[in-house]
């Protein structure tokens, strides 16, 4: 579980924002060699883990061989508390024989919470602790190495407040210290940011982990990084990681398996133990590490069962479950720091319909910006409604999910030349393997874009005009950046006009001081096009919302079914058909729905939904029986939910209580970005005072209030 993540604002709007594409990756990551010195807390090492597992996973090339030498107990000023058990040692006794032993390109060092040695602030160990910064850089680069320096990370009183002393004490150690000895580490830190001097690079690691402590005790006043005041725990360690990685321009976290964490710590240590040793220190007492050869050997061993697993991750395999009347593929992929990548991780789901024997082509519903929206395309795949849609064209149904985390720079992915684009060809030729549906690689495309997935929309039909059926603009474009300078301007091929297109902004984006720019975009945009020559670029508002998605399901999953109709090829592997030609039908079949939609924000349904299939009941040990059915959603209503009967008498209604957030109520729920709520529901339910011998029947109804007939159970 990432650390990092937060409750975030369910709205991150990626046309409200303008955000510069992420900078290419700092110097240290260029480097053959990187060498990490500190105290305990570097010599603990759970942060460089962190580090390397993630520029590994991410596939870093060439990977720099990394290499902590943190010291316990070790200062860089030289000084100790007078009732230390012995003279702390100090970086600059080694530092020299570090570097010529290990040669690095790089030094990063992290000092400061031992220089003070736990006292009140004084301007004499401040000078002997700024003296000794700048002694390191000089020395690094004497070696012809580029050194980083961090921030001490905070001191923590609180879980060792019975420990601490007061202003005014005789004496101060690490086992009582200062009580406010924080207020040192915060002005050495904020020296070390803004007027140190020759150093490469800086990094605050004392602003973030006392930010996150501060948010954290809001909810749990005991919360604490530091059970002892000074170590990080392992949430620490992963936040000091996370800084580090920040300012190096990595991007993405990818979730960390133990089994990996646990061989490169293995690695580190092994190597960490021998050199330390090799080089030689002045602090007593400690286990001496294996020989330099001999632990060189073993970290190979360790490397190449690393390189292993990282193969494995970076090339992941398709799983796979039963999703109502088909099955529900997903596809993980870690973010790349290769050049031209997509530098967020992201999953891709795909629903194919049982009965499929040959794909006509892909609906995809892509989510917007932030961390809702990327949670809620994690059940796209899984909504009944647009599944109907995509069985009855034989199509497959595509959500995604691009790295959930707060912080992340949507532009990375929202725009497909920073390599979404690339990824998303990739996992249709994966889904297309996987499913032994090879014709996925190529079919067609429906895309819907909410918000930022609107502006993905926009981008990817400049790139692949002839793949796309038709395109339904939720709330976003690019248009409107590209129009500005804000973003590069494609190329545009007149193959974009051919394809058919519909802005669906919510009525009260077009005055709202955040939200107008959607609404703005996208008449600019059909302007544009239109005068461009577009075959078909319509515009309509939904009258009851504003930037969540309210009911334009009843009308995008009608336009959809009209386009694919009218536009796929009448062979697998032709040419789309063309939009002009169906203009014709479009005012007869579909314009007085249009019209109906701009002033209800629905489409009337006048026709009962499909009744439920594979209705069974069987018998379980607690004496209850428990029913399980699948049902096939109205395209034009959905599913509200299901009736049950026994014996002719209605014993259950699913769901109990039915709530409509942004639009009508559905069974499984509508989330803001316009996907099932998760948990998705089952279709199960289980009567506690029947038996197999009472009959049961299962009716689904619409989001209109329309039944179906009854299902009998078997």
């Amino acid at each position: 579980m990432n650390v990092f993540r937060t409750v975030s604002c369910l709205l991150v709007f990626i046309v409200s924002v303008s955000v510069q594409a992420a900078e290419e990756v700092a110097f240290p990551l260029k480097a053959q060699k990187i060498l990490f010195l500190g105290d305990s807390i570097t010599n603990a090492g759970g942060y460089i883990d962190q580090l390397e597992a993630q520029l590994r996973v991410q596939g870093l090339d060439p990977m720099p061989e990394i290499l902590n030498l943190g010291l316990s107990s070790e200062t860089c000023c030289g000084l100790s508390e007078p009732d230390h058990p012995f003279p702390r040692p100090n970086v600059q006794e080694r530092l020299e024989r570090a570097l010529e032993t290990i040669k690095p390109d790089v030094v990063v060092a992290c000092y400061g919470m031992n220089d003070g040695i736990y006292y009140p602030f004084s301007e004499e160990r401040f000078q002997k602790y700024q003296a000794g910064v700048q002694e390191l850089i000089e020395k690094v680069h004497r070696a012809g190495a580029k050194v980083v320096v961090m921030t001490p990370p905070p001191f923590d009183s609180l879980p060792v407040k019975e420990k601490t002393r007061p202003a005014g004490a005789e004496e101060y150690a690490y086992y009582a210290p200062f009580v406010n000895y924080d207020e040192v580490l915060t002005r050495y830190g904020k020296w070390i940011m803004q007027d140190l001097k020759g150093a490469e690079q800086v990094i605050d690691l004392h602003t973030p982990l006392t930010s996150y402590t501060k948010q954290q005790r809001k909810s749990d006043p005991a919360f604490t990084m530091a059970p002892d005041g000074v170590h990080c725990n392992a949430i620490g360690h992963e936040m000091i990681a996370d800084a580090i990685l920040n300012d190096w321009g990595v991007q993405s976290r990818e979730p960390l398996s133990k089994e990996l964490l646990d061989l490169v710590r293995q690695k580190n240590r092994v190597l960490h133990d021998a050199y330390l040793s090799h080089v030689g220190h002045k602090r007593p007492g400690g286990k001496p590490g294996l020989p330099v050869e001999e632990a060189e050997a073993k970290a190979k061993e360790l490397n190449a069962k690393i390189d292993s697993l990282v193969f494995k991750l970076r090339n992941p395999e398709t799983t796979q479950q039963r999703s109502n009347n088909g099955t529900r593929y997903q596809i993980h992929y870690p973010a790349s720091l290769s050049e031209d990548a997509l530098k967020l991780y992201v999953d891709y789901y795909l629903w194919i319909p049982e009965d499929a024997k040959t794909i006509h082509g892909v609906i995809v519903h892509q989510h917007g910006c932030g961390v809702g929206a990327s949670e809620g395309g994690r059940t796209a795949a899984d909504d009944l409604h647009w599944q109907a849609l995509a069985k009855k064209w034989n199509c497959a149904l595509m959500g995604s999910c691009y790295e959930p985390r707060d912080g992340v720079n949507c532009r990375s992915w929202c725009d497909p030349r920073n390599g979404s684009g690339q990824q998303f060809l990739k996992a249709l030729t994966n889904f297309s393997i996987s499913t032994k549906h090879e014709e996925i690689a190529n079919a067609p495309w429906c895309l819907w874009g909410h918000s930022g997935g609107g502006f993905w929309a926009s981008l990817m039909q400049t790139k692949h005009p002839e793949r796309i059926v038709a395109v339904w603009f939720r709330s976003g474009t690019a248009f409107g950046y590209w129009s500005k300078g804000d973003i590069e301007k494609p190329e545009l091929l007149t193959g974009i006009y051919r394809v058919p297109m519909m802005g669906n902004p919510g009525a009260k984006e077009k005055d709202h001081e955040r939200f107008k720019s959607a609404w703005n975009g996208l008449k600019a945009m059909q302007a544009a096009y239109q005068e461009a020559g577009a075959d078909f670029f319509e515009f309509a508002a939904d009258p009851n919302s504003g930037h969540d998605c309210g009911g334009s399901r009843y009308l995008s999953i009608p336009f959809f079914d009209f386009w694919l109709e009218h536009r796929l090829p009448q062979e697998t592997g032709g040419k789309l058909r063309s939009a002009k030609a169906a203009l014709a039908d479009w005012q007869n079949e579909m314009q007085s729905k249009m019209e109906e939609y701009r002033k209800t924000a629905a489409v009337s349904d006048t026709t009962p939904p499909p009744v439920p299939a594979n209705v069974q009941v069987k018998s379980n040990d607690d004496q209850t029986v428990t029913l399980t059915w699948t049902a096939e959603a109205d395209l034009e209503s959905g599913i509200k939910g299901f009736v049950i009967t026994r014996d002719g008498e209605v014993v259950a209604t699913l769901p109990e209580k039915t709530t409509a957030r942004f639009s009508r109520p559905l069974f499984q729920g509508q989330s803001y970005h316009d996907t099932p709520e998760a948990p998705v529901p089952a279709m199960t339910w289980t009567d506690g005072q029947g038996n197999l011998k009472s009959k049961y029947a299962v009716q689904t109804v619409n989001s209109v209030d329309l039944r179906s007939e009854p299902t009998v159970a078997k």
